[in-house]
């Protein structure tokens, strides 16, 4: 493994930020640190960076116990959301300030920051500052400041979460094809599920100081451990006496057997190529999620009767659990 955390607490004053957190992270991987606002997520990762001190627990990395090691010593580079670029000097000296102040030959320095610069693709912006620069190009200059001294694990902290969708969506890409050139293990935290899954090998989801799953983006969406995980990696709707994801709902104009629920179309909202469908029942709304073409098929209408279903293979919880049940699949 690359880093090991291992019964990690952290306190502020009276604020449980982490509660005996273990989480293995292997090397090369690419993981993301999920969770709400405030549910520790940053601090476990400003423990890694070596930014925050841990109360209890200790930190592995690469095989050296890096717990009291501070930051300069532990080898990680790390990315605010911010940037935190020195405004002064141009994107090539904000990437070769690292090299620098380990007092690197001049040519070395020279010779990595033109390699990080096409990489990053922002060669051709060498000599400009930071400010004639758009959000998406600062933080991939960022990228490069990071990863310009080689660190062993690369920290990202909320890196595209300053920047608007499109630009997202494009970085989003752009870290996983970087990942897969450079190979540097690294760990990023976003409250973005989309995010998470599309991006990462990996994901640790951090609710209140404690680890709920850690697991691929499949096995997470696929077997949540409980209502809690399968409720923040995707929309849940509850059907009688279970949750399940809104596309998991069969919908018919009649009765497909006795477990079926009737209820009458509240609302039909058009979003892109995906209609969604709010059914209701004798116990509460129901929403749904179709295709387009299937709406036109089944020829549904605001205020038709309908009968819905769990689909088969629905991932499934009981409605009234608590953090903690286990998924089941119908």
């Amino acid at each position: 493994m690359s880093i090991e955390v291992k019964g990690v607490s952290k306190r502020f004053g009276d604020f449980v930020a982490l509660d005996n957190v273990d989480v293995s992270i292997p090397r090369g991987q690419l993981t993301a640190l999920l969770g709400p606002s405030g549910g520790g997520k940053s601090t476990l990762l400003r423990i890694i960076a070596g930014l925050e001190s841990a109360d209890t627990g200790s930190i592995e990395i690469e095989g050296v116990d890096a717990t009291r090691l501070p930051p300069q010593k532990r080898n990680v580079g790390f990315v605010f959301q911010h940037y935190a670029a020195f405004k002064h000097m141009s994107v090539a000296k904000n990437v070769a300030f690292g090299l620098e102040i380990r007092k690197r030959p001049k040519p070395e320095v020279a010779a990595r920051v033109a390699e990080l610069l096409e990489l990053v693709h922002l060669s051709q912006f060498a000599h400009r500052l930071p400010a004639q620069l758009s959000g998406g190009q600062r933080q991939r200059m960022a990228l490069a400041r990071a990863l310009a001294v080689e660190p062993t694990v690369l920290l990202l902290d909320e890196p595209f979460g300053a920047l608007d969708a499109k630009v997202r969506k494009e970085l989003r890409d752009w870290l996983r094809r970087l990942h897969d050139e450079v190979h540097v293990t690294t760990v990023f935290v976003t409250h973005d599920q989309e995010e998470a899954m599309e991006v990462s090998d990996e994901i640790v989801v951090i609710n209140e100081g404690r680890v709920e799953q850690i697991g691929t983006p499949d096995q997470l969406y696929d077997a949540p451990a409980n209502d809690f995980v399968m409720g923040f990696l995707g929309e849940v709707t509850t059907l009688g006496s279970i949750q399940l994801r809104p596309h998991d709902i069969e919908v018919s104009q009649v009765p497909t057997g006795g477990s079926a629920i009737p209820g009458t179309v509240k609302r039909l909202l058009r979003i892109g190529f995906e209609v969604r469908a709010t059914v209701a029942t004798e116990e509460h709304d129901v929403t749904v999620v179709l295709t387009r073409t299937h709406v036109r098929q089944l020829g549904l209408e605001e205020g038709q009767q309908v009968w819905l279903t769990p689909a088969d293979g629905a991932i499934t919880i009981p409605a009234a659990t608590q953090a903690g049940a286990t998924a089941a699949v119908v």
